[in-house]
């Protein structure tokens, strides 16, 4: 393997030498937190300095992100390569060799290895990845380890996957069939997601199978329709993340199938209402509504409900200004309220959160801000700090 990569890397010295370059993309982020409790190491101060690269390199182009910061107990490594491979796209061929992120609608995962795909206009789009999910504490890679092929230990990173995809006016869909590692053994998968426009329906759906515990991983099912100034719209959502989490920090999150309906109503450009009512069965029996309201800068939430034969009220408030043409702030604070992308829950939980955001220069800004946040998701959470960007 090692050999291969060498020759690799030969082979492309001596290649992009004479292929024509273009101006460089080159962005820096420094960032330094503290105290961080529980997320990373008690009470300590944590700091990162992150790179992105891009180059390229007539029909090659080169990709880059990386780290180097303090050494924590999520981060044993103080240099951390997120993303590192090259690309060559040549209509409607294209392949990828390296360490690269795949994100779709159905999975997000960071892979070591290849990935081919054919795009054509008529059939669609085809993909297809081969090789080892990626380290997430960087304390090593899959390679230095030795014995890594001797004692079958690469069965649990192993990871293939392929998937179809065809986009349409008004009309996607990608089908997806892939195999991750663990317990010494494949877990296959089966998704499939798709957006449709009919007669004013807006219609999306999303699957995700687990094939061998032949259980539903992910159901997301959402219909809508615009009236006027209105929409009204009905869904169905469940989640199970089954032990394969993208975060360390994320304690076993599953939501069971939980049935909405929901009403927007845009009363001016500057102002919105939303109400959704949520009904869920079973051992987590819930019933809860949850209102959202937004007028220009500020924002307000409410949501009050059952769950489990408990009564849980709450909310979030929060408000977004800016200063000039340079400076922005904001602040929320939040009671009994988890909202996770389109998932709102009403659980024991608090959050606050601030923020300042000064654009000095085009490319130079500065962002101070400060977080604490206690979920039954979550682990206790919080941080403070200062985020410099810049971009060359």
């Amino acid at each position: 393997m090692r050999n291969f990569f060498i020759m690799v890397l030969a082979s492309l010295l001596v290649i992009l030498p004479r292929i024509v370059i273009s101006q460089p993309n080159l962005e820096v982020t420094t960032s330094v937190m503290s105290p961080q409790i529980r997320t990373f190491d008690q009470n300590a101060t944590y700091w990162r300095s992150l790179l992105n690269y891009r180059q390229t390199f007539g029909s090659f182009r080169l990709n880059t992100r990386l780290d180097y910061g303090s050494e924590t107990s999520r981060y044993v490594n103080p240099l951390r390569v997120y993303e590192f491979n090259i690309n060559w796209d040549q209509n409607p061929f294209s392949i990828t060799i390296g360490r690269f992120n795949y994100w779709s609608s159905l999975s997000n995962i960071r892979v070591d290895g290849v990935k081919t795909g054919i795009s054509t206009v008529r059939f669609g789009k085809f993909e297809l990845i081969g090789g080892f999910k990626s380290v997430n504490n960087f304390n090593n890679t899959i390679y230095t380890q030795s014995d890594f092929f001797s004692n079958d230990s690469y069965k649990n990173k192993l990871l293939f996957r392929t998937s179809w995809s065809y986009r349409q006016k008004n009309k996607f869909i990608n089908v997806s069939y892939w195999g991750e590692g663990k317990n010494d053994k494949i877990r296959p998968n089966f998704g499939i997601s798709s957006n449709w426009r009919v007669k004013g329906l807006n219609i999306h759906e999303t699957f995700v199978i687990d094939l061998e515990k032949s259980e539903l991983n992910y159901v997301r099912i959402s219909i809508n329709k615009k009236i006027n100034n209105h929409r009204v719209s009905f869904g169905i959502h469940q989640l199970r993340m089954n032990g394969i989490n993208p975060w360390s920090w994320v304690k076993k999150l599953e939501i069971p199938t939980t049935f909405n309906a929901g009403w927007a109503w845009r009363i001016s450009p500057q102002m919105q209402w939303t109400h959704k009512v949520n009904v869920r069965k079973g051992s987590f029996s819930t019933i809860f509504y949850n209102s959202q309201f937004y007028y220009n800068h500020y924002y307000f939430s409410f949501i009050a409900g059952l769950r489990d034969n408990d009564r849980v009220l709450g909310g979030t408030i929060g408000m977004t200004q800016q200063v000039g043409k340079t400076m922005r702030f904001g602040s929320n604070v939040s009671l009994n309220m988890f909202d996770y992308n389109d998932i709102i829950e009403p659980v024991n939980a608090s959050s606050v959160y601030s923020w300042f955001d000064w654009n000095l220069q085009e490319k130079l800004s500065i962002k101070f801000f400060a977080r604490y946040t206690v979920n039954t998701f979550y682990k206790k959470d919080g941080r403070a700090g200062v985020v410099i960007y810049v971009k060359i």
